[in-house]
């Protein structure tokens, strides 16, 4: 037992330096440095996550690729999402804005929204089923706690310069 926490801590500790050299990329806007600060962050959070829940191996097993398949999809999502957002900002800055271009662009946001909301509560769904009640306390508390932890660090490793600046 020892040893895997100490496997798993070994891991976290390089996915956080990973995480923290790909922050330059992607604070410069290269799209492939994000996707891999992405992925780095989607992987720190499923080990931290065994080890806070104290899965077991089948829980594990069941429950790695669900998160790892919502994250995909929602990322595909964000991603369509932040285009529309930045198309809307153009559309917004134009004298007059045009109203049909407008409202089609809210309601792409809109649907991708609702489309996020309902992939995090497919997976509560689901981890329903897989983990106890004390894991299902446990994973509500470390969620909160590790997107905090990750804004708090990526802040710092962008040296504390706020917010990561998106271009239009």
């Amino acid at each position: 037992m020892k040893t895997r926490y100490a496997s798993v801590a070994g891991l976290a500790a390089a996915a956080v330096l990973l995480a923290g050299s790909f922050a330059l990329g992607a604070q410069q806007g290269d799209p492939q440095a994000r996707a891999r600060l992405r992925e780095r962050i989607s992987d720190l959070y499923l080990i931290r996550l065994t080890r806070a829940l104290d899965l077991t191996d089948e829980q594990t097993a069941r429950i790695y690729p669900l998160l790892t398949k919502v994250e995909k999809d929602k990322a595909a999502l964000q991603g369509r999402m932040g285009l529309d957002l930045r198309d809307l900002r153009e559309e917004l800055a134009k004298t007059p804005p045009g109203d049909e271009a407008v409202l089609g662009l809210v309601g792409r946001i809109r649907q991708a929204r609702r489309a996020i909301r309902q992939k995090d509560e497919e997976v509560e769904a689901a981890l329903e089923g897989i983990l106890t009640p004390v894991q299902r306390a446990r994973y509500l508390i470390f969620t909160v706690d590790f997107l905090r932890s990750v804004g708090v660090n990526l802040d710092r490793a962008r040296g504390g310069r706020g917010p990561l600046k998106r271009t239009p």
